[in-house]
C-alpha cells in the first residue's frame, strides 16, 4: 500500500495551496451530515452523511457535490437554508445508502480555482476576477467531480466502487440495491467505469450524461479521471500522451463533453474494453418524464407510467424538473426519504 499512499499524498499536495488558507465553517451548512466526530478518512472538507457498511473497510460509496452557486439556487454562502428539492433528494439517497449498507459523502466546498487559460480568456474579454469566476462556474463545478472521485479512489478505506451523482439525481428504487446491481454488471463486462446515455430523449442514445458515473476501484479508473482532469487544467495546451494511452482529446468545456469526445472521438480506442455505456431510461432518466418533457422523448410510456415505471432506478431532476422533486419524492406514491413528512427532506 506504500505506493498507493504516496500517490494519494501527491494528489492531495497538488491542490494544497487551494485549501490550506480556507477558513473552516460550521459543519454541514444545512446538509444532513452525521453527528459526532468527523471520520479521519474524509478528504478535504467533505462531510459524511451516513456510513452503513458492515465492515470497516471496502464497500461502496455514494458521492454528491452540493456546492453553493453564485445565484443561490443550490444554497447561499453563510446560510444554512437549502432548497426543498435538494433536501428531498439528499434524504432519498441517504435512505438508499442506509438500506443497502453503503456510505455517502458530500462535498460542499469548492476546491478548484480558475485555470490559467480561463483567466487569460477572461482578461481578453476585460472581465473582472469575480465576473470570470461566475462565467466559468457551471463548467468548473462539473469538473469538481473528477478530483472528488480520485480522492476516494486513492482513499485509505479502499472502497470497491463509488458512484458520483449530480446533486439533482435520486436513487429511488429502494427495494433494489442499485449500486450492487451496477457493480455486478461491471464485473460481468469486466469494465472500470459505468456511464449512461440520454436515450430517454428521441435523439439521445449516443450522448453521455455526466449526472451518474460509477467507477470500480482500479488503476485504470484512477488514471482516466486524473488524465481527464489534467486535460481540463491544460485546456488548449493539449497533451496527447495520457496515462491511459495516446489521445488527441482537448477538454475546454465541461466534463460531459470531454467524456463524449473520449468515448466517441479521438479517445475511442483507449476507452474500449474499460467503459460500459448503459441506458439513461433506467439509470439516469430526466425528471421531466415524470410530468411532461418539452423535448421529444423516445418512449411515451415514460410519461404515462411516471414514477411507477419498473424500469426506472435513478431519476435526474435536471433543469426545471428540480421543482417537482419534492412532489415526487414526498408525494402520493410514497415518501422516498424514509422520514416523517416534517423530516429533513420533506418539510416545507
Amino acid at each position: 500500500k506504500t505506493a498507493a499512499c504516496r500517490a494519494a499524498m501527491k494528489w492531495f499536495l497538488s491542490l494544497l495551496p487551494l485549501t490550506v488558507c480556507l477558513k473552516l465553517e460550521p459543519q454541514g451548512l444545512g446538509l444532513p451530515v452525521q453527528r459526532g466526530a468527523r471520520p479521519g478518512w474524509l478528504a478535504r472538507r467533505d462531510e459524511l452523511v451516513v456510513d452503513a457498511r458492515r465492515k470497516q473497510r471496502g464497500g461502496m460509496l455514494i458521492l454528491q457535490l452540493v456546492l453553493n452557486d453564485a445565484y443561490g439556487y443550490w444554497g447561499s454562502e453563510g446560510s444554512t437554508a437549502r432548497p426543498r428539492w435538494l433536501r428531498a433528494i439528499l434524504a432519498t439517497n441517504r435512505k438508499h445508502a442506509m438500506q443497502h449498507g453503503h456510505a455517502m459523502v458530500l462535498r460542499w466546498k469548492r476546491t478548484l480555482p480558475l485555470t490559467q487559460w480561463q483567466e487569460e480568456m477572461c482578461s481578453q474579454k476585460g472581465q473582472s476576477q469575480e465576473e470570470c469566476v461566475k462565467s466559468w462556474e457551471r463548467e468548473n463545478f462539473c469538473w469538481e467531480k473528477f478530483p472528488f472521485m480520485v480522492d476516494y479512489l486513492l482513499n485509505s478505506q479502499e472502497f470497491t466502487h463509488m458512484i458520483m451523482l449530480d446533486a439533482d439525481a435520486a436513487l429511488i428504487r429502494h427495494q433494489v440495491d442499485i449500486l450492487g446491481g451496477i457493480a455486478q454488471q461491471m464485473q460481468q463486462q469486466n469494465v472500470d467505469v459505468f456511464l449512461t446515455n440520454e436515450d430517454w430523449l428521441k435523439n439521445g442514445q449516443e450522448r453521455i450524461n455526466g449526472g451518474v458515473i460509477m467507477a470500480r476501484n482500479s488503476k485504470w479508473s484512477e488514471d482516466m479521471f486524473q488524465d481527464a482532469f489534467e486535460a481540463h487544467k491544460l485546456g488548449p495546451k493539449m497533451r496527447k500522451l495520457w496515462r491511459i494511452g495516446e489521445t488527441g482529446v482537448m477538454c475546454t468545456s465541461n466534463e460531459q463533453i470531454c467524456l463524449n469526445d473520449l468515448v466517441y472521438g479521438h479517445g475511442k480506442k483507449i476507452m474500449e474494453g474499460h467503459v460500459a455505456f448503459e441506458s439513461g431510461i433506467v439509470y439516469n432518466r430526466g425528471g421531466c418524464t415524470l410530468r411532461h418533457c418539452w423535448e421529444k422523448i423516445s418512449d411515451l410510456s415514460m410519461e404515462e407510467k411516471k414514477i411507477q415505471d419498473d424500469r426506472l432506478l435513478i431519476v435526474h431532476f435536471m433543469g426545471g424538473s428540480k421543482n417537482i422533486a419534492p412532489e415526487v419524492l414526498c408525494g402520493d406514491h410514497g415518501n422516498f426519504t424514509g422520514e416523517a413528512p416534517d423530516g429533513y427532506g420533506c418539510r416545507k
